[in-house]
């Protein structure tokens, strides 16, 4: 029988390590390579490509300040307004906003995609949907796409695009992207 870990108990052991890391001049790259090899040599015969693959999750979940709970996206999305938990899983299911399910089925909504007073980052929904034409996207895709540098935003990731109010650039990439 496969014993769980909660996850409370492993941010606070790692996190400490992480930060130490990260201060003495670690990238994300050499932590996962870490992370990786600390694994392989603690259990022997470990699945890299799946542990690979949970490295990827987290780098992704924490890209561009993390993501948060339902709960907190509420407060997020709402700004001033009160949201619930349920308005936020909408906008995910109806593709106005990114949640990303874990293992667990929890969902995990990054906290790039919000405004600051509240809602969506101007032009998310749209670049979603031209993103969504695609066969077989994911959410995790979208994240990707979101945060990943482009050579066709200047350097800038879509989401830094969006920001600063590129919307046209950004849905034009997106669609460009989906054909």
């Amino acid at each position: 029988m496969e014993q769980t870990l909660d996850p409370d108990i492993f941010t606070a052991t790692v996190t400490p390590t992480i930060k130490a890391a990260k201060e003495s001049g670690a990238t994300a790259r050499t932590l996962a390579e870490a992370f990786m090899d600390a694994m392989a040599k603690l259990y022997g015969d470990v699945d890299m490509k799946e542990t690979s693959a949970m490295v990827g999750f987290i780098q992704v979940l924490n890209a561009e300040g993390g993501s948060v709970s339902a709960k907190n996206a509420a407060k997020l999305y709402g700004g001033p307004s009160a949201y619930s938990e349920e308005a936020v899983r909408k906008a995910a299911r109806q593709d106005q906003l990114i949640a990303i399910r874990d293992g667990n089925g929890n969902m995990h909504f990054p906290v790039w995609q919000f405004s600051p007073r509240g809602g969506a980052v101007a032009g998310l929904r749209e670049t979603i949907a031209m993103l969504k034409r695609r066969p077989n996207i994911d959410d995790l895709s979208l994240v990707t796409f979101f945060i990943n540098p482009s050579a066709r935003l200047g350097g800038r990731s879509p989401i830094e695009a969006l920001r600063e109010g590129d919307v046209e650039l950004v849905t034009r990439l997106a669609m460009e992207s989906a054909e």
